[in-house]
């Protein structure tokens, strides 16, 4: 009796030890998070109404001063930054900032599509940006949330392509 208890207890060990390996492997299905600190009432003030749907945060000019002294707004990010997906698995993206962002899969890394932006990190515009529409098929507005499109094997590059240091490395497996 104390044979087939023992038996059965390690029979059960095994098929706990097999599930938490698959479920710490490839997931089929992850989720980014896009998210900012803007204050709404300075970014509104300096690019437009509407620019950003928050009240506080990290004032325009102190945004701005991030830039050129680090080369990213720390605050401005996607999360996570780097995932390992299953071939096949799809990544929904959703905005919890107050502002609009991208997010774009990309050939390479590098800038995005708005110029002042690039000019002051030093950057040339993504190949990305000339696709048109691409704003409308990869855009998320504050809140909203962007349904992807299953990926093949590989490594996958996602890009803001309006604040291009928010990234996203994703290994398909």
């Amino acid at each position: 009796m104390r044979r087939r208890f023992f038996g059965g207890v390690v029979s059960a060990l095994v098929l706990v030890l097999a599930l938490t390996s698959l479920a710490y492997g490839a997931a089929q299905h992850r989720r980014v998070l896009a998210l900012d600190a803007c204050d709404g009432p300075s970014f509104n003030a300096v690019i437009g109404p509407g620019t950003c749907e928050r009240g506080g945060g990290v004032k325009f000019d102190a945004f701005i001063e991030q830039l050129m002294a680090m080369g990213e707004a720390p605050a401005w990010r996607f999360d996570p930054e780097v995932m390992t997906l299953a071939a096949g698995g799809t990544i929904d993206a959703y905005n919890r900032g107050g502002e609009f962002h991208t997010f774009t899969e990309v050939a390479a890394f590098g800038g995005g599509c708005v110029p002042e932006l690039n000019d002051l990190l030093g950057l040339d515009p993504a190949p990305e940006c000339d696709i048109p529409g691409i704003f409308g098929t990869t855009g998320i507005a504050p809140g909203g949330e962007l349904e992807g499109q299953p990926l093949s094997t590989g490594t996958h590059l996602f890009e803001c392509l309006i604040h291009p240091w928010m990234r996203t490395t994703v290994n398909v497996q």
